[in-house]
């Protein structure tokens, strides 16, 4: 699924306990309409290849956002060059298309809005700009933030949503979303209009259709506010459970199975110094999550067949969870899992493009980073396991995959930097015990910044930073408009200040950056602001 408005949790499960769900399958009249139209009207261009953008309007755009509930829209009202106005402004009802009607000013009518849409003609990739398109320097994704930006601010804070498509692929657009670049939920209409796809195909109406963006009568949120707020609180709940699983399970048996397999465990004489053994531990559990959230989010080539049997999702990971679900014996001795990790571990570090994957060489997988996981091997049993807590929440005989898709970067990396106060210690019987140590942070100069005083530091950091690259362009610009030498001669003097390439010319240091959270949001700051230019 492209874009990360919503959790995965909640298009998949968490959508279905909603009164609008159910009410959808209790009156099903609306959503039938709406998907016959949808399939009619896709297939009736399912074997049109050049449709210009005007007829993939009129033809297809219009009729399906009729078919959603859009009846009120007014179409793009003209501007000098058209740049900066929206193909339809969608209202909540005819009052309020009338309002906006009556506004002499094009901006002014932004503020009886719900909705700014974008169509493209039929089939253009929606992150590509058009080949040959001198009016625009902006991809069509670039160009609904711009305008949604620009509606946001014209609006003073009503217009927040905003839809693009080219008649195929539909996105949703959330403007108060972080990062924005990412902000938004995309889907296929005409794989949704398939046999077999019917409930995907209601996720879809009950998204765009026009009761998503306006409270029922007696509340004061609307159904897309309730969706992201149920996505956040599972994304939330399930970073608290892998905590608590990391803490009370994963972290301490791999501290004691990887003392033991250095030969320091009860009966026999300290082995490997117990620091070696952490620092292994540490290792070995944040590759497990690496994997598991980069294979999630397609970061890996999860679908590419050649990469299938070298990844941990088939062979580890869903191989685990049929074992764990027949209660099939696991083997003590045995080391399969560990041994198809350390490779795909080396894989990681130093690319194979023979199966579609490149080197992730930052030094989490280099072999230098733990030297103890390159001597010693952990039973089926351990691993199994680990793989097991980490991918699945639940409790009885319900356990369910942990999508890792929906959690932050930023949540992973907290419990990371929470793990750095922690420290093994022997008992006097030989076992190894979990202990908080809030020194070990403080010798090691290791301590989390909360997202708020992050926010603060790229604002008043990075963001005039670029802000001095936008000035230039805009000034330069302006000088160049009185000049009289041919245009492709300006054109390329002007083009040597692009902001954009100007942004991305920056460098960036963090040099005691943790688990990256601070380079993180600096990133997400840069791609929407180079996005929304």
């Amino acid at each position: 699924m492209s874009g990360q408005l919503f959790t995965q949790y909640f298009l998949t499960d968490g959508i279905e306990a909603t009164p609008h769900w159910k009410r959808s399958l209790a009156e099903p009249a609306a959503f039938a309409a709406f998907h016959e139209t949808a399939r009619r009207k896709l297939n009736a261009f399912s074997h049109v290849e050049n449709l210009h953008e005007a007829a993939t309007e009129q033809e297809l755009v219009r009729p399906l956002l009729e078919a959603l509930g859009w009846r009120d829209y007014l179409p793009q009202q003209g501007s000098a060059g058209n740049e900066d106005i929206p193909d339809h402004l969608l209202f909540a009802d005819a009052a309020s298309k009338a309002r906006a009607i009556a506004q002499q000013d094009s901006q002014a009518r932004f503020r009886s809005a719900l909705v700014v849409q974008e169509s493209k003609r039929l089939g253009l990739p929606l992150d590509l700009r058009e080949a040959g398109d001198r009016a625009s320097r902006n991809t069509p994704h670039g160009q609904i933030l711009r305008y949604l930006e620009t509606a946001h601010l014209a609006s003073e804070g009503r217009v927040r949503w905003g839809m693009l498509t080219n008649g195929v692929v539909w996105r949703l657009y959330d403007h108060r979303a972080r990062p924005r670049a990412s902000g938004y939920y995309e889907a296929n209409l005409r794989d949704l209009t398939r046999p077999g796809r019917e409930d995907e195909m209601r996720v879809f109406h009950l998204l765009f259709c026009r009761d998503a963006f306006t409270p029922p009568a007696g509340a004061v949120a609307t159904f897309l506010d309730d969706a992201l707020v149920e996505g956040r609180r599972y994304e939330e709940q399930v970073a608290r459970d892998l905590s608590t699983v990391v803490f009370e399970r994963v972290f301490p048996r791999l501290v004691q199975a990887l003392a033991q397999a250095a030969g320091d465990g009860p009966g026999s004489s300290p082995g490997q110094p117990l620091a070696e053994v952490r620092k292994a531990a540490l290792i070995f559990l944040y590759r497990l999550l690496f994997v598991l959230y980069a294979e999630d989010r397609g970061l890996l080539p999860v679908n590419d067949s050649r990469y299938d049997d070298y990844g941990l999702r088939k062979r580890v990971r869903d191989d685990v969870a049929r074992r764990m679900a027949d209660k099939d014996r696991l083997s003590s001795r045995a080391t399969q899992y560990f041994d198809h990790l350390r490779n795909l571990f080396r894989l990681i570090d130093e690319g194979d493009p023979s199966i579609g994957l490149p080197p992730y060489n930052g030094g989490l997988f280099a072999r230098s980073a733990a030297p103890l996981l390159e001597t010693v091997r952990l039973p089926d049993d351990v691993v199994a396991a680990a793989v097991y807590d980490l991918s699945h929440r639940g409790s009885g005989g319900d356990h369910r995959f942990v999508n890792y898709r929906d959690m932050s970067v930023q949540q992973l990396g907290s419990i990371y930097e929470r793990l750095l106060e922690h420290e093994p210690a022997r008992r006097d019987d030989g076992t190894i015990a979990i202990r908080p140590n809030p020194y070990v942070r403080k010798d090691s100069g290791s301590f989390y910044t909360p997202q708020e005083l992050v926010d603060l530091i790229v604002d008043h950091t990075l963001k005039p930073l670029a802000e001095e690259r936008l000035r230039a362009f805009e000034d330069k610009a302006a000088a160049l408009q009185g000049d009289t030498r041919p245009k492709a001669q300006r054109r390329a003097e002007l083009s040597r200040l692009d902001p954009a390439e100007a942004v991305l010319e920056l460098k960036v240091l963090d040099p005691a950056m943790g688990s990256g959270h601070f380079l993180v949001t600096a990133v997400d700051f840069l791609s929407d602001y180079i996005a929304a230019l």
